[in-house]
């Protein structure tokens, strides 16, 4: 793998150090249980915002390569062929799964197009409550576009993003007769070049953190029916925050 995205990678995962699995047993012992109970993987290139669904087919630890799907798109397929770095996404039992595979090669299994790719050095297992937040930029903040319940849209600042949920900034006074549990639906993040999402949003927090005569408030969100097969794509988007943050803070 390139020096420079290997860094860049180390950056990014560096705050969740905590959960990072090393020992070689303990990591084929995680990709062996996601085949075998055929959970579904998410695959993105670095290069390309391509991404597909893949399942693992066979865990070499000897060799040192597991095996999985290729996808139904040959452009797809040649985009993680080029890829010297790609994100695996998965979650079992409420646990995310991520890692970060090298270039891998094609491969025929049983008959078919697959992909092998070497059995990574590391990889991250977390449970939802402890997903990393990434906070965003107040000076020009990303916004959020939702309905309430009437169905009257509202539009909130993203104060911060993680792959459980979002946190929201706003003055909207319609805000505060809302109560926790409320559903904000058809909600968009859109966080311009970083990337954009929508989802439905559940409401776990709400304060107001100013005063009455100038309210401020903070809506904690957690993502209501999110695919599982964009995971991937929400956390290009907090890597790319992560980046964003770490450069204006040098």
């Amino acid at each position: 793998m390139d020096t420079t995205i290997s860094q860049a990678l180390s950056d990014v995962f560096a705050p969740l150090e905590d959960y990072r699995i090393s020992h070689p047993k303990a990591i084929g012992n995680v990709l062996k249980q996601l085949m075998s109970r055929k959970e579904f993987l998410t695959v993105a290139c670095n290069h390309r915002p391509h991404q597909i669904v893949t399942r693992i087919l066979d865990v070499n630890m000897e060799a040192g390569f597991f095996i999985y799907d290729g996808s139904a798109e040959p452009v797809y397929n040649r985009s993680l062929l080029e890829s010297d770095a790609n994100y695996f996404s998965a979650t079992q039992d409420g646990v995310q799964i991520q890692f970060v595979g090298g270039q891998p090669e094609q491969h025929m299994f049983e008959g078919c197009f697959a992909f092998r790719s070497p059995i990574p050095e590391s990889l991250y297992r977390m449970q939802r409550r402890d997903f990393f937040r990434v906070e965003t930029s107040l000076k020009n903040p990303y916004r959020c576009i939702a309905k309430l319940p009437d169905r009257r849209q509202i539009t909130l600042d993203i104060f911060d993003l993680s792959l459980g949920g979002v946190g929201l900034r706003s003055r909207d006074i319609a805000l505060e007769v809302l109560p926790i549990g409320t559903l904000l639906s058809q909600a968009v993040l859109d966080c311009r070049n970083m990337g954009t999402t929508q989802t439905d949003l559940k409401i776990t927090y709400l304060q107001n953190i100013k005063n009455p005569g100038s309210a401020l408030y903070h809506v904690g969100c957690r993502f209501e029916n999110y695919p599982k097969s964009r995971a991937t794509e929400l956390q290009r988007m907090i890597t790319s925050l992560e980046l964003a943050r770490k450069s204006r803070s040098i």
